[in-house]
């Protein structure tokens, strides 16, 4: 009797029994007190702040406006603000509808101002790439394109499809052209088929470069015969960019990329 009493009272202070009459504390839930981290933006950052959670694994950068008032604003919301596009993946259907979509808000903000528009991408979906150009193309405001790292595949056509005159790569990255590729299955008919709209969007890539680049039709077809690569001097000649982007102080403004984004020389 007495030995039941003890137990009780030893598991209700916080106790179990273990093992062979041993007794070991019991686990008690830790009242839960949440935490800033580094990387949480200012409390006046409004709606952006709140949507944040500060489990999230990876917080994009945030940019204070007014110390006085902590506002402050996402690292892409900001490019934007700057009329600044990026595109640093693949290019699919989801990231040529985000681009698109940015393209037609800013002409629509501004028709007469430039839209930068930053490449960082190895390859792409022709279809994706024929959308974004097509909305260039309907597009009132002028779009420069800058490729950075690597543009390759059917990138490279929408590097080569910006404003005339307003076609830059940085002096290190590289331009790598080729077929546009793709795989087919099922009967012999549908094979049939879909090679011969794999041949149809090849010509249409080929038909834009050469539009965009002056070459004739049988020189883009050479050079787009096989996997080629392009230095910042040889994409150059070849037409796809009108300028290199070197480093300071032989071409870049003293305060460096985001003036020469801003225009501001």
């Amino acid at each position: 009797m007495v030995g039941a009493m003890a137990a009780h009272l030893s598991t209700a202070a916080g106790c179990t029994r273990h093992g062979a009459g041993r007794l070991a504390p019991r686990a008690m839930p830790r009242p839960f007190t949440p935490s800033l981290s580094p990387c949480t933006p200012p409390l006046g950052a409004g709606l952006i702040a709140q949507s944040r959670r500060v489990q999230d694994p990876i917080i994009p950068p945030y940019i204070q406006l007014s110390p006085q008032q902590g506002d402050a604003i996402d690292l892409y919301g900001y490019m934007l603000q700057n009329r600044i596009v990026m595109v640093g993946k693949r290019v699919n259907d989801a990231v040529a509808t985000q681009v698109v979509a940015s393209l037609l808000a800013l002409d629509s903000i501004n028709p007469n101002e430039e839209i930068r528009l930053y490449i960082n991408a190895g390859a792409g979906s022709p279809y994706a790439i024929t959308g974004i150009l097509d909305t260039i193309r309907a597009m009132q405001a002028p779009v420069s394109t800058i490729g950075v790292g690597m543009v390759g595949g059917a990138v490279a056509v929408l590097l080569a499809g910006g404003a005339k005159g307003r076609r830059f790569i940085m002096a290190n990255s590289r331009v790598m052209l080729q077929q546009p590729n793709g795989g087919a299955m099922g009967s012999a008919d549908e094979v049939n088929i879909q090679a011969t709209e794999l041949n149809r969007t090849m010509q249409l890539m080929y038909t834009f470069l050469a539009e965009y680049t002056g070459l004739p039709m049988d020189k883009v077809e050479e050079e787009c015969d096989r996997e080629h690569f392009l230095g910042a001097e040889e994409s150059k000649e070849l037409g796809i960019v009108d300028g290199i982007i070197g480093t300071p102080p032989a071409f870049m403004p003293r305060n460096g990329l985001l003036q020469f984004a801003r225009g501001n020389f």
